[in-house]
């Protein structure tokens, strides 16, 4: 037999055999993706709360509708994002709770609504929805067109009739409930329908009076029927069914009928009932109808009756919301729900309207929401495994605490800016005030940035943490944003103004744990970022890269060993991960070049301990494994000191 390892216990007895247990193979450490962005913002369609990946600007439109001149605009922020090369973008919307779907009523030739079309998402974009009613292909039926522009239009073909409900004559003196039979189809491709009836209380009189009541007492029996009690001198004289119950299958209950409760003290009544039909239920509606008609088999009652009414309304209906088997699916851009008209559809187009973003309330602190169940605004991103974050055009800085909180805890690196032509030391004070100290943090300048809104043809001002974000999250963990080019930007607040930052000024930034965008910068005449700083203020942590290979290395090791919970602590175990721990930061060091000693490159610049020295036997007995993981990080050249001798005394002798 096969056996997968740890499965036998070989200290047992085994029966005789050959038996192969599977032993895995070593453990593999694969880095995580370091490129996730994450965004929150408005938008004119798309979830409310939930996140979305946008991977192309075609997805763009269709997740988050179009770019719209506005604060807070996710197509916008994103779009910045692709022409930067960023394409990893997981955009969470946002509202001020006013946003509304767009809708409109589908009509039958007496104008009475058969159907109500809605869009799938609230927003404007649904205000582009149209839907046509056309003849279908197939003889006596309907089609239904869903046409939103940059999505592909929806065609739901070939609607008929199907039996959308019945009225119920109930009869008298049933036992049992009917089984109902339906008609076949007139079309000869139709779909048989079915339904079923239940029965109801039609009258109620005493058997036995009991004793206690009083005149407005209510008695419940079973299948929730309903009476109201008429006394005197404590004994019931008459009763008035107040809720009919419901029996949806078998027999009535044998008579006389003892009561289950009472909302007085009365005790002791028993009800003769008589039971007639109830409400007719569609369980099939079925299809190809133009007339349709029910018999009923059993139940032991005379008199009853149902008077079946076809339509094409429901199966419109079940069609955009479920699809058509074998033909297409759930519409992607619309649901649709049912009217009170049964008459056919008049053939129409129809445009949806009434849809709302529900943006222009939204501020800095619904960008942030809350970390309820479910989660809204930033804290949706903490299921996102993203490792750059923006708050599109944030620019709270008493909110900047709450941010960094939450991006140390989920492994991000999270952007923050002041307000537009904020200076350095307004924005330096701001940080300081706001008591922010920490690596998970990129606080910006105040210097906003002009770009070309190539949709709505205008210049846009927009945050630098637009900007900042998107270059990020597009370079390698061991990289910095310090003097890679931005491109473009029409030019920035102080660029505009002819403004050129100072060396004071940049050094302010620096000393200030900020960073600005600027042009010129060290490597040419183009915009980039200054400093390379976080928002730390210990040497050892305040870099970008810092941040960056921190949270890589620490999410990589967070989501490669959860195999060894559960597992004895062997030794065998042990070097599992620490093999594995070795093999992952050699090719770190080897391959990817993220790591080394550049003073001594031949020396391995990490060193995994998990062993005795910090496992003693009292954390073993716990339950505890821990290793000790020490890298040697790169370091990002942010001062570049040539110091030139020149002149004709100078002697030069080659080394």
């Amino acid at each position: 037999m096969l056996y997968q390892f740890g499965q036998i216990n070989t200290a047992g007895a085994l029966a005789p055999g050959v038996d192969v247990q599977i032993v895995a193979p070593p453990a593999v450490v694969q880095g995580v993706a370091t490129n996730g962005y994450g965004l929150v913002g408005v938008a004119s369609w798309g979830p409310v709360n939930s996140p979305l990946i946008t991977g192309s600007p075609q997805a763009n439109a269709m997740n988050w509708g179009n770019q719209t001149v506005r604060m807070h605009d996710l197509a916008t922020a994103i779009a910045v994002a692709f022409q930067l090369g960023q394409s990893n973008n997981v955009g969470v919307r946002v509202s001020d709770g006013t946003d509304t779907a767009a809708t409109t009523q589908l009509l039958d030739g007496s104008s009475v609504n058969g159907s109500t079309i809605t869009g799938i998402y609230t927003g404007i974009l649904g205000n582009s929805m149209a839907a046509t009613v056309g003849n279908g292909t197939q003889a006596n039926s309907y089609k239904l067109t869903l046409a939103l522009p940059g999505f592909s239009g929806e065609v739901y073909d070939n609607l008929t009739q199907g039996v959308a409900s019945g009225a119920v004559t109930p009869g008298t003196g049933f036992t049992q409930t009917p089984t109902v039979i339906v008609s076949a189809p007139q079309n000869s491709n139709g779909v048989q329908a079915s339904g079923s009836v239940s029965l109801k209380a039609l009258t109620a009189t005493k058997a036995n009076a009991g004793s206690g009541y009083v005149t407005g007492d209510t008695i419940t029996l079973s299948n929730g029927v309903i009476l109201t009690v008429t006394a005197a001198a404590g004994a019931i004289t008459a009763l008035a069914v107040t809720n009919a119950g419901n029996i949806a299958g078998g027999a009535a209950p044998t008579n006389p009928v003892a009561q289950l409760s009472t909302s007085g003290v009365g005790v002791g009544a028993t009800v003769t009932l008589v039971w007639g039909l109830g409400v007719y239920t569609p369980s099939v509606i079925g299809s190809g109808y133009t007339s349709a008609t029910a018999t009923l088999s059993g139940g032991g009652g005379t008199g009853g009756s149902i008077a079946l009414t076809t339509s094409v309304w429901p199966n419109l209906v079940n069609a955009v919301n479920n699809g058509q088997s074998g033909v297409r699916g759930p519409s992607q851009i619309a649901v649709a729900s049912i009217g009170t008209s049964t008459a056919v559809p008049a053939l129409a187009s129809y445009t949806l309207a009434g849809g709302t973003d529900g943006a222009a309330g939204v501020t800095d602190t619904t960008l942030i929401g809350a970390n309820t169940s479910p989660p809204t605004g930033m804290y949706v991103h903490q299921s996102t495994n993203v490792q750059t974050l923006n708050l599109v055009d944030h620019q709270t800085s008493s909110l900047w605490g709450t941010i960094a909180a939450f991006c140390l805890q989920n492994g991000i690196f999270g952007a923050a800016q002041e307000s537009p032509a904020a200076t350095i030391a307004t924005t330096a004070a701001a940080l300081n005030t706001a008591g922010v100290d920490t690596y998970g943090l990129k606080a910006l300048n105040g210097d906003w940035a002009y770009w070309q809104d190539t949709v709505n043809n205008v210049q846009r001002l927009l945050g630098p943490a637009t900007f900042w974000a998107p270059m990020r999250a597009n370079l390698a963990p061991n990289q910095s944003t310090l003097n890679k080019p931005v491109n473009g930007l029409i030019g920035t607040i102080r660029s505009i103004a002819n403004q050129p930052y100072s060396d004071a000024e940049l050094l302010a930034a620096q000393n200030g744990r900020l960073d600005m965008l600027a042009n010129p910068s060290a490597g040419g005449n183009y915009f980039s970022f200054q400093t390379d700083r976080n928002t730390s203020s210990q040497a050892a942590t305040n870099s970008e890269s810092y941040t960056t290979m921190t949270n890589f290395l620490a999410m990589t090791l967070a989501a490669n060993y959860g195999f060894a919970i559960g597992n004895p602590q062997t030794g065998d175990l042990r070097k599992d991960v620490t093999d594995s721990l070795g093999a992952f930061l050699t090719g770190l060091w080897m391959v990817s070049k993220y790591i080394g000693d550049v003073n001594n490159p031949t020396a391995v610049p990490f060193l995994v301990t998990l062993n005795a020295s910090n496992n003693p036997n009292n954390n073993v007995s716990l339950g505890l494994m821990q290793a000790l993981v020490q890298v040697k990080y790169e370091s990002i050249v942010r001062t570049f000191l040539i110091s030139l001798q020149g002149g004709s005394s100078v002697q030069v002798t080659v080394q």
